[in-house]
């Protein structure tokens, strides 16, 4: 047997072999390389145009501030037992179930109930700021994004505030169902919920921006190609329930309507700036 020979296969194949695990290992660096540099030289509204998705305005990086906010969901029944004695659209048509209160308008409190499209924002204080009219109405504030005066049910939502940011949460807010009258659009319902004792939990804290949400969402595939961003909206949402407690934190809302007609609406924790996928509250109870 030629052990020479067969020394100088071995030599060759593991020559050969260290060759082609350099070469991959070269390509795979400078691939990470390029990624890397695409990234920092690419911004997120270059990517996005390049994917032809579209959406208005300016995507901002403004840095804001937010909080851990509790707050208990305040108890309507008790709250209109005490002021049953007032006059106005609470004196009747009013039905309390747990903490949600709904008032049902007669055909005359309708007809002087009226929001006009073309100022919809001034329409909504007006009828807030009337003491007669609604539980705790400056508490709340108008909110576009969440409204809509298309199809055949019309609603115009307000959410309760907390230092300028709006909650968007089933526990703290109020929804107007509408009919179209002429020009204008009459109040013939509305819901109510509301949070009282708000308290901060923690230090106020930098929040991740708006547009690290969009990178966010993007970079995780749910802004697909030939989608459009609809809206953005910065608001806090309930994450935690414990005990007679609710925890909230700031939530960024992104509208995306894709490129076959379907609107989604994805949110991003702006604290963690990590997709909220789980739409089941925590509870926390006595033990």
């Amino acid at each position: 047997m030629d052990f020479k020979k067969i020394e100088w296969i071995f030599f060759v194949a593991f020559l050969g072999l260290n060759i082609f695990l350099f070469s991959s290992y070269h390509d795979a660096v400078n691939q990470e390389n390029n990624v890397i540099r695409s990234d920092q030289t690419e911004s997120i509204q270059q990517r996005l145009a390049s994917d032809d998705i579209s959406y208005t305005g300016k995507i901002s990086s403004e840095s804001r501030q937010g909080y851990y906010l509790s707050a208990e969901e305040t108890d309507l029944s008790n709250v209109v037992t005490r002021n049953s004695d007032k006059r106005g659209l609470l004196s009747s048509g009013v039905v309390l179930n747990d903490d949600v209160l709904t008032k049902t308008l007669s055909e005359t409190e309708s007809e002087k109930s009226t929001f006009d499209p073309d100022q919809l924002g001034h329409s909504v204080a007006d009828f807030l700021a009337n003491k007669d009219d609604v539980l705790f109405g400056t508490d709340y504030m108008y909110m576009k994004h969440f409204s809509t005066l298309g199809g055949d049910s019309p609603e115009i939502e307000a959410s309760q505030v907390y230092e300028g940011l709006p909650f968007y949460d089933d526990t703290a807010k109020i929804v107007f169902s509408l009919d179209k009258v002429d020009n204008r659009y009459a109040v013939t319902k509305y819901t109510q919920t509301h949070l009282s004792g708000i308290e901060q939990l923690r230090e106020k804290t930098e929040l991740h921006t708006e547009e690290d949400a969009i990178k966010t969402l993007y970079i995780n595939n749910k802004i697909s190609r030939g989608s459009k961003i609809l809206w953005r909206q910065l608001a806090y949402s309930c994450i935690l329930k414990v005990r007679e407690k609710n925890v909230y934190v700031p939530i960024w809302y992104v509208a995306i309507e894709t490129a076959d007609k379907v609107t989604q609406v994805e949110s991003v924790n702006a604290f963690s700036n990590t997709i909220v996928t789980n739409n089941t509250i925590p509870k926390v109870e006595d033990h």
